[in-house]
């Protein structure tokens, strides 16, 4: 099946000309409602956004299939973009697609949303027996996924179209997560006064996260990272309170909850030597990934790669995205590589074949899945 090529590259420039600040999107949705109820899809806008004070919720839209036994596929993308991401201005320049840069380009995540319109597009010109399709967009981080209705994923496996790469690569490989909150609490006095009356809370943070064993890439599936720290109240006082919190990732559920123990302890021990007291606040980000690689939404994806006859790479990622939470919600899902590049800057930039070859990558998905 065919994609329209000028169609796409238009609808790109149109999806990031739209305003869509994080929790701010309802432009961007309204937007795809439009395109998508056009398309003569079943589309539906969810109350996630009332839940965590957004604009808009989540937008689903459902194509039914009519190919007997065909996996349902369900395909996600993010509707937000990293700030400055307001009026944004498309440049082609050989080949390849900029912002003017006073914006972010936002293929972060528009390259996903183009990809499957597109995709979808040609699945109805020019076929009509392909199966259920199901295209979703979140609002910010991976708020969206958190707190959407898993009744809402009527699919059998899923692709999510937001990792960095060209296309043909999939990651099937994800960490467990977990952001641990300190607050370490000692005791205030006048710094030039009576500096020894007082316990001072920053000096005990530090002396604990100097007792860590090891930090930043423990081993080839775990790092920690000590992200933020802050306390004091003012220069002439003794800080009576300090914070910080610390990133932690492994492949493994079982060794992060391990390494989460010990870390709590170490950190624990230290304080409490020192005469202050320690509070913890341990928050799971997101359950650990792993789809086999001869499981059929990494199948699929190879075939169709190799039809197109794009170089396929199978993959492990350090960080986490929305597909972490999918499949804990039990739907097999796998990241499929976009082309993005330089994600998060001014300085973001798109391949224009990339998103070619991302719509032919989905379509392809599609096509096959309908054969099967």
């Amino acid at each position: 099946m065919m994609i329209n090529e000028t169609r796409i590259l238009n609808e790109f420039i149109e999806l990031v000309s739209v305003p869509c600040p994080s929790k701010d999107e309802k432009a961007e949705a309204d937007l795809l409602v439009q395109k998508l109820q056009a398309m003569g899809l079943e589309v539906k806008v969810d109350d996630v956004g009332r839940k965590i004070g957004g604009t808009t919720g989540n937008v689903w839209a459902f194509l039914p299939g009519n190919v007997e036994g065909a996996a349902g596929l369900f395909f996600e993308a993010h509707m937000d973009s990293v700030p400055p991401t307001t009026g944004t201005k498309v440049v082609l320049r050989d080949g390849v697609l900029y912002s003017d840069g006073t914006t972010t380009l936002g293929g972060d995540d528009k390259v996903g949303i183009a990809a499957v319109l597109e995709a979808v597009r040609a699945v109805q010109e020019q076929a009509a027996r392909y199966m259920h399709v199901m295209v979703y967009g979140e609002l910010i981080g991976c708020l969206g996924v958190v707190n959407l209705d898993p009744k809402d994923i009527r699919a059998d496996l899923g692709y999510c179209l937001d990792i960095g790469g060209a296309p043909g690569i999939v990651t099937n490989s994800a960490p467990r997560l977990f952001d641990i909150y300190f607050t370490v609490k000692g005791k205030s006095a006048h710094a030039g006064i009576e500096p020894e009356k007082g316990i001072n809370a920053i000096m005990l943070a530090a002396k604990a996260l100097t007792a860590l064993p090891a930090y930043g890439r423990l081993d080839e599936e775990t790092t920690l990272n000590i992200g933020q720290i802050e306390g004091g109240a003012a220069t002439n006082i003794v800080a009576e309170q300090a914070k910080f919190v610390i990133d932690m990732r492994c492949m493994d559920p079982d060794k992060l909850e391990r390494l989460k123990d010990e870390t709590i302890r170490c950190i624990r021990e230290v304080v409490e030597a020192g005469g202050g007291i320690l509070e913890v606040d341990p928050v799971e980000g997101c359950p650990a990934v792993h789809v086999a690689e001869d499981h059929t939404a990494v199948l699929l994806a190879k075939q169709a790669a190799d039809n197109l006859q794009l170089p396929f790479e199978l993959t492990k990622t350090g960080g986490c995205s929305d597909g972490n939470f999918l499949c804990g919600y039990g739907l097999p899902c796998v990241l499929l590589a976009t082309g993005m590049n330089k994600v998060h800057t001014t300085e973001e930039c798109l391949r224009e074949c990339d998103l070619y070859d991302c719509a032919r990558w989905v379509t392809e998905i599609i096509r096959i899945t309908g054969e099967k």
